[in-house]
């Protein structure tokens, strides 16, 4: 086995262990998992990756000893991104690409997902775009790469995808968790620390290529990010409808909500043929 192989291998089982992490703490075997074993094992594995992760690592084992048990990491977790009204951190990750919840760029992670042979498990109840998905499938491809099956058979890298994705919602993620830990005076939130090791890693491992690079205007992406989770209030439909009609497009669209205009339209769903499926 050569050295590439044991470094792919060993980020298919960091970026696994981060994808778990970021799921709903569903009992307290999860929380055991979490407390006693997590902090070890992307130790480990980050070595063999070469992250320079020590003081994260060391924070989340300090947030994970302010938790006593499973129902107060239930609690932490609920706080952070479940909670409806104060603006939180989204883990509908694509919101801050598109600006907005299942836009553009979810669409393209299902392409993604599908033109690998992949498709989400019906026990996986969150959109496409949750970390915990794209995590998972950055985990397979490099784990297929190890075991050679990455090369002309796949139709991308773990590297190709990191750029393209993850690598560009990390910060603004890791930013909003830490921010919102924060406004929410949370005595301990592991997930700070957690979404940092995200951000480390797709920094480290993302590759952009002439393919598969952005070619979002970095302005555009700015703008996305802060309005991320925020839903437009009436000034801000104002300012949209009057910059569309300055440049001469329509603006009838907006007086219908998001989640009604395919009917509107005309658009209905169809059903896809189905591949295998993972989460």
């Amino acid at each position: 086995m050569s050295v590439a192989e044991t470094a792919d291998e060993a980020r298919a089982g960091f970026y696994l262990c981060l994808a778990r992490a970021f799921m709903t703490p569903s009992d307290a075997a999860v929380f055991r998992a979490a407390r006693d074993y997590l902090a070890a094992d992307l130790a480990e594995l980050s070595t063999a990756c070469g992250y320079a992760v020590g003081s994260t690592i060391d924070a989340y084992v300090h947030a994970m000893a302010g938790l006593p048990d499973y129902l107060s990491l239930q609690v932490v977790h609920a706080r952070l991104f479940l909670m409806p009204g104060d603006p939180h951190p989204s883990l509908n990750t694509g919101a801050y690409l598109d600006g907005g919840v299942a836009g553009g760029s979810v669409t393209a992670m299902v392409n993604c997902y599908r033109r690998c042979g992949l498709e989400q498990q019906e026990g996986f109840h969150d959109l496409p775009d949750h970390p915990a998905m794209q995590l998972e499938f950055v985990s397979w491809l490099f784990a297929a790469h190890a075991e050679g099956r990455g090369g002309a058979d796949l139709p991308m890298r773990a590297g190709e995808f990191l750029a393209h994705f993850v690598d560009r919602w990390a910060g603004a993620f890791r930013a909003d968790v830490e921010a919102a830990g924060e406004r929410f005076k949370l005595a301990a939130n592991p997930y700070a620390p957690l979404a940092r090791l995200i951000e480390i890693a797709a920094q480290a491992d993302a590759v952009q290529t002439s393919g598969h690079g952005t070619d979002v205007d970095p302005e555009i992406l700015r703008l996305r990010m802060a309005c991320a989770g925020h839903e437009p209030d009436v000034g801000d439909l104002a300012t949209i409808r009057a910059r569309l009609a300055a440049s001469g497009h329509a603006t009838g669209h907006l007086g219908i909500p998001v989640e009604q205009r395919d009917e509107a339209m005309g658009f209905h769903p169809l059903t896809p043929p189905r591949p295998p499926r993972v989460r």
